[in-house]
């Protein structure tokens, strides 16, 4: 059963021993893999590289929580992918031990204040959004505005004349935007003729 010891490093700091030393009391480690904090990327290539080699059985050892995950929805983001390859995870400075009753309740109960989280935050969203609606702030992207000689183009379009590609490109919109708004002004693409 290999056991994992995983050491995350502040960015501007080459000091691992009190990871190391907590990590120590645990005894030996298949293997130890060492990240670099780092503000600008969010990635954490050897704790993805840890989670890809898991197998059914093997431990994560980790000094502490916040030197394993950023906040509470990527541990449990993390936890799920420790789960599911049916291995566990032990946070030495919290005493949480997937292992145990009492760290699978605990896990439970993270998971039921992330869910609560979630809904809270999406609530409030809303209504800030519904708030800002009745005061006749615009919500989302900005509407498209309609270039000139737009109606020709689509015309020439309808008719078949010019190909939907070439349309597109002379009216200098997307795709999605110009047919939503050749659909607007009640231009439909030209039939499309049967080839005997």
């Amino acid at each position: 059963m290999p056991r994992y010891g995983y050491i995350l490093l502040d960015e501007h700091d080459d000091d691992m021993s009190r990871q190391a030393m907590q990590l120590d009391t645990i005894g030996s480690f298949t293997r130890i893999f060492v990240d670099r904090h780092n503000k600008d990327k969010k990635s954490r290539e050897q704790r993805r590289r840890l989670l890809s080699l898991l197998e059914a059985g093997d431990v994560v050892y980790v000094a502490a929580a916040d030197r394993f995950c950023g906040n509470l929805k990527d541990f449990l983001d993390c936890y799920e992918r420790i789960q599911s390859r049916a291995s566990d995870i032990v946070l030495l400075e919290e005493a949480l031990d997937s292992r145990s009753a009492a760290g699978k309740a605990t896990i439970r109960t993270l998971c039921a204040f992330n869910q609560l989280d979630f809904v809270f935050q999406s609530d409030s969203k809303k209504a800030g959004i519904r708030k800002a609606r009745a005061s006749g702030r615009r919500i989302g992207r900005p509407p498209v505005a309609i270039p000139p000689g737009f109606r020709d183009i689509c015309k020439a379009w309808s008719q078949g004349q010019i190909s939907g590609r070439e349309a597109i490109i002379k009216s200098g919109l997307r795709s999605t935007s110009f047919y939503k708004k050749a659909a607007e002004l009640g231009f439909q693409a030209p039939k499309r003729q049967k080839t005997e």
